[in-house]
C-alpha cells in the first residue's frame, strides 16, 4: 500500500476515534492480509494512546476569578489612594540625589584641601 493511502486511513481513523467510533482494518476490504494486520497493530496502539490521555482545557472559572481579583485589587488600590510607579519621576529624584551626593563630595574635598595647605 502505498503510504499517501496509509495516512489517510490512519487520519480517518484517528477521526473516528475522537468521534468515539472504533473502526478496524476490516472496514477496509481492498487491502492485503499483512497491511490489515499492520494497520490492526497501528489502531490498537492507537486506542491505547487515545485511552490514556485526557484533554487539557483551562477551566473557564480559574479565568473568571483572576479577572475578579485583579479588578478587585485595581479598585482596592484606587480607594487607598494608591499612585503607580512614574520612571521618570523617579529618575529625577534619583539624579538630585547623585548630584547632591558629588556636590557634597566636592565640597568635603575642597575643605579638605584648603586646611591641608594651611
Amino acid at each position: 500500500m502505498n503510504k499517501k493511502h496509509f495516512k489517510d486511513i490512519l487520519s480517518t481513523h484517528a477521526d473516528q476515534l475522537l468521534q468515539g467510533q472504533h473502526p478496524t482494518s476490516e472496514d477496509y476490504g481492498d487491502l492485503s492480509v499483512e497491511d490489515k494486520d499492520e494497520l490492526n497493530l497501528l489502531f490498537d496502539m492507537a486506542e491505547q494512546i487515545q485511552s490514556t490521555l485526557k484533554p487539557i482545557h483551562p477551566p473557564r472559572r480559574f479565568e473568571t476569578d483572576l479577572k475578579k481579583e485583579l479588578l478587585t485589587t485595581a479598585h482596592l488600590r484606587q480607594a487607598q489612594g494608591y499612585r503607580p510607579p512614574n520612571p521618570s519621576r523617579d529618575l529625577l529624584i534619583l539624579a538630585a540625589v547623585m548630584g547632591f551626593i558629588i556636590s557634597l563630595a566636592g565640597v568635603l574635598l575642597a575643605w579638605r584641601l584648603h586646611y591641608q595647605r594651611s
